[in-house]
């Protein structure tokens, strides 16, 4: 533990994890995401499965 009680190294590191920072927030590409609802593209079928078992005719 010797290597993270040099200042100057904390210094390096510290600065090679704000710049990562920097260039991950800085430089992120937009999503284009649609919305879906509550559950999305795979819940909608199962949804409906158990909407027309409970409309069985008595």
């Amino acid at each position: 533990m010797k290597f993270f009680e040099n200042k100057k190294t904390m210094k390096k590191i510290a600065l090679m994890i704000l710049m990562l920072l920097f260039f991950q927030f800085g430089f992120a590409t937009p999503v284009q995401a649609d919305d879906q609802g509550i559950g999305g593209i795979l819940l909608s079928p199962i949804v409906s499965l158990i909407v027309a078992l409970g409309d069985r005719p008595k």
